[in-house]
């Protein structure tokens, strides 16, 4: 018990008030006040939080470690973080330093090694040292998974590798946690199977993502919600718009027109 107490008091949740902006601990306990115009989840040890349209980054204890200079800044993942800077995006180090240039049009977190950019209204792969490692020359990408990334081109549908080599379409569905997505024939509704081809949440959506975190987002009648890998809706669909998945045990939703964070059981972490 000890240690989850311990565990607990470290972690720290964007909490809105208002349209105000702070942080909060899981009992909702305020310890960093609402003064953020937008304030983003911790990771890595740092958060993005905005003032005066510009974004920065802060530690835990409220200290300004990164100023506001940038346009717009995403999380840290494998101690990089995607910043833009006069409608370019590079990337930067915990410290601040600017170590991959502010030359692309848009971009997107490393997973596995490798960021999505996009140069010229083309998409491509860079390495941690800002080689383009796959030519941006592709119209959609999405992040590689088990080495194969989905991508786009001339309206043809491709698979490649690392390399950038085409390969043939992974013949296996892509699971996660366990489960993959199952659409009805008709392509109307949509739930989930496991491995061995078990239905295991019945096809009653409209809609849903993969699995994360242990949950789906799955939607009825234009609200979305969340289900557990047993297919229970744990989080009810009354959520406006699916805007991402859950990622250490945080998402956020949007509710009448507002935003805010709930967690893995669906606790609001705002006040209006």
């Amino acid at each position: 018990m000890e240690n989850n107490t311990t565990e607990n008091s470290k972690k720290l949740i964007p909490y809105r008030k208002g349209q105000g902006w702070g942080y909060c601990t899981p009992d909702k306990k305020v310890v960093i006040a609402y003064v953020y115009e937008s304030a983003d989840p911790f990771s890595e040890g740092l958060a993005a939080v905005r003032m005066e349209e510009k974004s920065g980054f802060i530690d835990m204890e409220d200290n300004l470690v990164i100023g506001y200079k940038y346009d717009y800044a995403l999380p840290f993942k494998d101690g990089l973080a995607p910043v833009e800077k006069k409608g370019r995006y590079g990337y930067i180090d915990k410290t601040g330093k600017e170590v991959i240039p502010f030359k692309f049009n848009d971009a997107e977190n490393f997973i596995d090694g490798l960021a999505i950019v996009e140069i010229k209204e083309k998409w491509g792969f860079i390495d941690k040292q800002g080689d383009l490692v796959i030519p941006a020359k592709y119209d959609m990408v999405a992040p590689f998974i088990n080495g194969v990334a989905f991508v786009e081109v001339n309206g043809e549908a491709k698979f490649i590798d690392k390399t950038g080599k085409f390969v043939p379409d992974p013949e296996e569905d892509v699971f996660f946690d366990g489960l993959t997505l199952d659409y009805s024939e008709d392509g109307e509704s949509v739930g989930f199977k496991d491995k061995d081809g078990k239905q295991v949440v019945e096809r009653v959506y409209d809609a849903a993502m993969d699995f994360s975190d242990g949950r789906a987002a799955v939607c009825l009648d234009g609200q979305w919600g969340y289900i557990d890998t047993q297919g229970e809706l744990v989080i009810p669909c009354i959520y406006d718009d699916y805007i991402d998945d859950f990622s250490e045990g945080l998402v956020l939703v949007e509710l009448n027109d507002d935003f805010g964070y709930i967690d893995r059981d669906g606790v609001q972490y705002w006040e209006d």
